[in-house]
């Protein structure tokens, strides 16, 4: 089903997407499935095996005597309705049934599908927040995100506690009804018996005890069908996705694949609204034409549908009105795969895959040979920076590519792109991450790569579209002017101004020297396309493969293979060496209760009740007593019957005890169940996310892998803190009891139950031990949960490059190997199991043997042996009972494990709240810094880095992609330190200052903004709770965003969706820009802070972050160089030291590193 549902997920398409957020999604595949899970494993067999008892106690009771067996037959049909009865109270809301019509159901809101609404909320949450945990720290947004998982837990929890009482209830009255029935089967056995119909009272115990186990079995089920009915509800959600036919189903093998692709693309009066925002349109008849061959550069403002048109022709969306084009045929009549192999992208956002870099290219052609994989790597400026990784191109670059800079990332996915060598290339800003330096090498490049084939660039950095064959304007959706560079300059309309908004200011002379551009030679059998047709005959071997073949039919028939295996397993034993020594902590029982502060009094109040209700089977043992000395009254007559009489009432009077304890007893239990799960869930969380940033870079902590342990193990614990550990306090209240009571009557038969009691003790000991090694094993191992949740996070990239086949066969090939290892653990749970179901016919055989031997010598009467023996049996059934549960505590202590190592481990970067709160003037110095990444710790990243900014300075850190600049921006916010000189603010160690205090004196816009689900204003005011709306304003204004905000129907209200999918590129910026400047910040510090944006908001932004910075010490990182040339101090840093300094002025006299890189990006030379 797993499989199923991922492989769903994948063929989704991406208006879906935008209505369903990734969070929601993986918090199915791991909560839901774990909940299916346990309805259909061993909780399903024990169901049935109730079921089975029961039937087949019937068939006893009625060979014996069918009228009394017919006459307590009557508590069935009672089950029958109480099963029902919870039924619907756990389904209401998703059967689609009105609730009002079950009269007492109107107020049962408690329902399954609620709880998990409230979880999947919460499980969203968690994911945006560690997907975005350094953006949380930067803006201290760790409670507020804190806040958020807690309120939608709190949602479901509500609806847990609720359930539970319904559960409670329902299972004390089907205990009620059955003791009643068996004190009337016992008074109507004495009747029978009195009248001679039955000639024994030993007949009348057998039908009685024979109803008595099989409606005792039948209600013990209700747990389990309480299971059952969990997983039925949360297999419905799961199933809606699974038969969901996606209207763009990526799976389709319908649709024309062309033997020749000219190019030719068309765009003929194209509407479009997207999905989750109808009330606005983005494309308004849009009409374009890329002829075969062609160059066309998409420009304008943000938000103006540029990206729009590029996700019509890949099918990701397709239009309300219109229609797309490729060679005459609408891409919605061409096959989808053959459509996506046929049009490479490289997105504005690259997105790469937790493996090495060799496979992160692999995944744009899988039989791309090493000598063709450098020569596409050399053509995006990739291979010398790749050559210097600890591995090369073995190297793995962790979970989206983490351990390499952005630019470092954008080579890569251009790397990628050129690989599949498509006939129709799209660029969506894909040199915006870029130095000036690589962008001119790369631009270049791909210059070189776009001859001959179709090309769609959108860029904001106008220099690398000046040499398009055509420059067309977008404005609302619509085409305002278009023409070559040389054309629309000379027509002084929109374009003209962007251009003249990214000149640089003149200077000194411009006759220098070129860099050489010269485009590597390509190697023997790998020819880049050059013609606008393709001709069969001459197609290389590797050209034939990317035309003719389905990329997504080789990765299914070759993914899975032995030199992979050994791949995964090297990864698995990396991750497990890695959890080792991280620890894991040893977890007891006591260990999880001592952490239900302010939940002892309920725990006190359910402990007593559940106690008391544990009695029953003890009850059960002295009732029997007194009802065989009732069948001993020879001659049975009146005084018989009296006694029998009287023992209805006290039957009665016993299940009226059970009905109460048990309600009692499932309500105190649920509320601290949900509560301590709820605290578990949270204090794991709040710790994540003040982690230090090593701490994710671990492979064993990456986000994937810390969502799973926060949707799987806090309900995990709970099987010691909720109904299952009510059974268990049942079974050993009855135990303690019945032993008291065999020791009252008859002390041999009782010793020997407890050294039976002792010997199954001990083997469930040394069975626990290992199937809790086996769940430790497994969890380090979870490769599995990994692969899914980055699956389902870059599922978009995914479709794009048409490998949806390659990642459900890893995830496939994964979820194998767990499998074995869970079939493994499943052998000594079935020993356990069967070892405690046998016990209870052991104890019997034996009890009854010395018991028969002890009255035939006369030590004891008959009756008091009797009651001896029946405790003994009543006590081994509450162990039998007990015993189903044995697992799930196995797998609450692993589970507890893993939450304390999470709740109790303490970052690197110690207390965020202790250190000194001095007031931050703005004066920074680094002083001959050292750092290299934890997990690279032989590539020094900064090598002695030197240099200050005053107060109130502006910086600007230029060079190339990889060289220093983001990690000087990361240890400014204390993502890492220093592991030699020292980062000071106003002469003191940044390590001594208080981490927090630190932080809201700083504010960053990163290179890749990241916003949270929610409202424009909830973005903007992010971990600062309340902001007066005038602030808000001035920040919008200075952002330049007041103006896009304004044709948003819903304003500031609007939802940005998840990761802010609803909002462009530079809508996103602009945002991320607002939330810094809305806090007034001491230290501006700005990565690639304008990257996203068209010139004019660009020049509009710059000019508010100039007056932003008045006042305020400002580091900034930029590649568009005309943003940075009124910089205070501009510092050109390449291999972790510092290699020109001066001003703008200064550097250009000196005709060095920074002049040419000035000299790449000056659109008036």
């Amino acid at each position: 089903m797993r499989h199923k549902y991922l492989r769903a997920i994948l063929r989704q398409n991406a208006g879906w997407f935008d209505k369903n957020h990734s969070g929601t999604l993986t918090t199915k595949l791991n909560d839901n499935m774990e909940r299916i899970r346990e309805g259909i494993g061993d909780k399903l067999g024990l169901l049935l095996r109730g079921c089975a008892m029961f039937v087949a106690s019937v068939i006893i009771a009625f060979i014996y005597e069918w009228r009394l067996a017919l006459m307590m037959l009557g508590v069935a049909p009672t089950t029958c309705l109480i099963m029902s009865f919870m039924a619907r109270v756990n389904f209401a809301s998703s059967a689609g049934f009105r609730i009002e019509k079950y009269g007492v159901l109107q107020k049962m809101t408690s329902t399954t599908m609620k709880e998990l609404a409230g979880v999947g909320k919460a499980g969203s949450i968690a994911e945006e927040s560690l997907m975005g945990v350094r953006t949380v720290q930067a803006f201290n947004g760790q409670q507020e995100m804190v806040d958020r998982y807690a309120a939608e837990l709190s949602r479901g929890k509500a609806f847990a506690i609720w359930k539970g009482f319904w559960s409670g209830f329902l299972g004390g009255f089907f205990f009620f009804v059955l003791f009643s029935f068996l004190g009337c089967g016992m008074l109507y056995g004495g009747y029978l018996l009195k009248v001679q119909i039955i000639k024994t009272p030993g007949e009348v115990f057998i039908v009685v005890m024979s109803m008595l186990l099989g409606a005792y079995f039948l209600g013990l089920i209700s747990p389990h069908l309480m299971v059952l009915l969990n997983a039925r509800v949360a297999a419905a959600t799961v199933y809606q996705t699974i038969d969901r036919e996606p209207k763009i189903d990526v799976y389709s093998p319908l649709g024309r694949r062309p033997d020749r692709v000219t190019g030719r693309v068309v765009f003929e009066n194209v509407h479009f609204r997207y999905p989750t925002r109808k009330d606005v349109k983005v494309l308004n008849g849009l009409n374009l034409v890329i002829e075969p061959g062609q160059t066309v550069a998409l420009v304008g403002h943000s938000g103006c549908g540029k990206s729009t048109s590029v996700g019509l022709l890949t099918r990701l969306y397709e239009p309300e009105a219109g229609r797309v084009t490729l060679d005459g045929e609408d891409v919605r009549e061409l096959n989808i795969e053959w459509l996506r192999n046929t049009v490479g992208i490289v997105q504005q956002e690259p997105c790469l895959f937790n493996d090495t870099v060799e496979g992160n290219l692999r995944m744009g052609n899988p039989h791309i040979s090493m000598e063709q994989m450098v020569y596409v790597c050399k053509m995006a400026n990739a291979h010398d920076f790749i050559v210097k990784l600890p591995k090369g191109y073995d190297t793995y670059i962790g979970d989206g590519g983490v351990q390499l800079s952005g630019g470092q990332k954008q080579r890569i996915a251009i790397a990628r792109t050129l690989a599949r060598d498509p006939k129709v290339l799209l660029l969506d800003e894909a040199t915006s991450a870029l130095d000036a330096q690589s962008e001119s090498i790369v631009q270049s490049a791909l210059n070189n790569a776009s001859r001959g084939r179709s090309t769609i660039v959108i860029a904001h950095r106008l220099s690398t579209v000046r040499d398009a064959d055509k420059i067309v304007y977008f404005e609302k959706g619509e085409i305002a002017e278009q023409g070559t560079h040389e054309q629309l300059v000379a027509l002084r309309g929109r374009y003209y101004e962007l251009v003249k908004a990214q000149q640089f200011v003149p200077e000194a002379e411009d006759a220098e020297e070129e860099i050489d551009l010269n485009e590597p030679d390509p190697p023997a059998g790998f020819q880049m396309s050059r013609h606008s047709t393709l001709t069969d005959s001459k197609r290389s071997g590797y050209d034939a493969f990317v035309r003719g073949q389905s990329m997504n039919d080789s990765f299914g028939q070759h993914s899975h293979t032995a030199e992979q295996d050994a791949e995964n397993e090297a990864r698995a034993l990396e991750v497990k060496k890695i959890m080792e020594e991280d620890g894991v902590i040893s977890a007891g029982f006591y260990d999880i209760y001592k952490n239900a502060t302010g939940n002892y009094h309920w725990m006190l109040l359910g402990l007593i009740t559940a106690m008391c209700r544990g009695l029953e089977l003890p009850a059960l043992a002295l009732i029997f007593g007194y009802v065989f000395e009732a069948f001993t009254m020879v001659p049975w007559g009146a005084d018989m019957m009296h006694r029998l009489c009287m023992a209805v009432i006290i039957f009665s009077s016993v299940g009226v005890g059970i009905m109460l304890f048990q309600l009692l007893s499932s309500v105190f239990f649920a509320i601290v169940s949900e509560n301590l799960a709820m605290r578990f869930r949270v204090q794991s969380f709040r710790n994540l996310l003040f982690q230090d940033a090593s701490y994710f870079d671990n492979p064993a902590h990456t986000p994937g892998k810390l969502i799973t342990r926060l949707a799987t193990d806090a309900p995990n614990i709970k099987a010691v803190i909720d109904g299952r550990a009510l059974q268990v306090i049942y079974a050993v209240t009855a135990i303690i009891a019945c032993i008291v009571i065999g020791f009252v009557y008859c002390w041999q038969v009782t010793l020997l139950g407890i050294g039976l009691l002792f010997l199954l003790a001990t083997s469930m000991i040394w069975l626990a031990r290992t199937i809790m090694n086996k769940n430790i094993e497994l969890i380090k191992n979870d490769e599995a949960g990994r692969l899914a949740i980055e699956t389902i996070e870059n599922v978009r990239t995914i479709q794009l490059l048409t490998r949806t086949t390659l990642f459900y066969s890893r995830y496939e090939a994964a979820s194998k190997h767990q499998k074995r290892s869970e079939l493994a653990k499943g052998i000594f749970e079935g020993i356990n199991f069967t070892i405690s179901q046998s016990f209870t016919y052991i104890m019997m055989c034996l009890t009854y043997a010395v018991g028969i031997h002890i009255i035939y010598t006369e030590q004891k009467t008959s009756d008091n042996v009797f009651r001896s023996i029946i405790a003994m049996l009543l006590g081994s059934v509450a162990v039998m009972n007990s015993s189903a549960y044995f697992p799930e505590f196995v797998k609450a202590r692993t589970a507890a494990g893993l939450l304390f190592s999470m709740i109790y481990r303490k970052p690197k970067t110690g207390d965020a709240d202790k250190g000194e709160k001095v007031t931050i003037r703005g004066n920074i110095l680094f002083d001959d810094v050292k750092f290299s990444y934890p997990q690279r710790p032989r590539q020094p990243v900064m090598r002695g880095l030197q240099f200050s900014a005053q107060r109130g300075q502006t910086v600007a850190l230029v060079g190339p992609s990889g060289s220093g600049k983001s990690t000087i921006i990361s240890m400014l916010e204390r993502f890492y330190d220093a592991t030699g000189g020292f980062v000071r603010f106003d002469g003191k160690d940044i390590k001594t200052l208080s981490l927090n205090h630190l932080r809201t004196q700083m504010a960053l816009v990163g290179q890749e903004p990241r916003l949270f689900a929610g409202t424009i204003k909830d973005n903007i005011c992010f971990g600062l709770g309340e902001v007066p709306m005038e602030q808000i304003n001035r920040a919008l204004e200075l952002a330049n965003a007041k103006r896009f905000l304004s044709n948003l129907p819903a304003g500031i209200d609007t939802e940005v969706g998840e990761k802010g999918t609803q909002l462009s590129g530079g809508q996103k910026q602009r945002i991320a820009i607002a939330r810094a400047l809305v806090r007034d910040p001491k230290i501006l510090l700005l990565d690639e802070a304008t990257s996203a944006l068209d010139s004019e908001s660009e020049r509009a932004v710059q000019e508010a972050l100039d007056l932003a910075r008045e006042g305020r010490t400002c580091i900034t990182i930029a590649h568009r160089l005309s943003s940075i040339q009124n910089a205070d101090l501009i510092v050109y840093v390449e291999n972790g030291k510092v290699r020109e300094s001066g001003t703008h002025s200064q550097l250009m006299h000196r005709k060095g590193r920074y002049y040419q890189l000035i000299k790449k990006q000056d659109l008036a030379t």
